[in-house]
């Protein structure tokens, strides 16, 4: 099952949409201006909120939050690695989003397993993610755990470590 995720330009909030293969809405991400921090609630097509994603103040290490309607909820953690290219980790699902952030190229695995396999839509020039599922029934935490990575590095600048 293929998914493909685009950030809507010029808007006063963050908003992006997940089409499937026919072009169909399947989730509506909006952030809120009012909240004590990234906040995201995920709406399906119907507009009934199915996911809420946020970012935990008051944490020793940066540590995100999926809650889904279905009663998952998990913690994601920003792990910085020696090739200085973020992983995040999702504890309770036991998934990790890794990959190359500027080029759009990553992965979510468990353990050994691909989970989805994400890449820019072709002639899109990163606008548009490609996100290949394994299995359709993984989409919305894929598509939560995808969120998390763009929003925390859409705020660090490509070369905010070298000096």
């Amino acid at each position: 099952m293929e998914l493909f995720f685009k950030k809507i330009k010029l808007t006063v909030l963050d908003k992006y949409e997940v089409t499937n293969e026919k072009g169909n809405l399947v989730y509506d991400i909006r952030g809120q201006l009012i909240s004590s921090g990234d906040r995201f609630r995920i709406n399906d097509a119907s507009g009934r909120e199915v996911a809420s994603v946020y970012k935990k103040r008051l944490s020793v290490r940066d540590k995100y939050v999926i809650e889904t309607a279905a009663g998952i909820n998990t913690d994601v953690f920003r792990i910085d690695t020696m090739r200085k290219v973020p992983e995040y980790r999702a504890k309770q699902i036991g998934w990790t989003l890794k990959g190359d952030f500027g080029k759009a190229h990553l992965r979510i695995t468990e353990g050994l397993h691909t989970v989805a396999e994400i890449r820019p839509k072709l002639l899109s020039f990163k606008e548009n993610l490609r996100i290949n599922l394994r299995k359709d029934g993984d989409g919305l935490l894929a598509v939560a755990l995808l969120l998390i990575g763009e929003a925390d590095n859409a705020k660090k600048p490509e070369n905010a470590d070298t000096k």
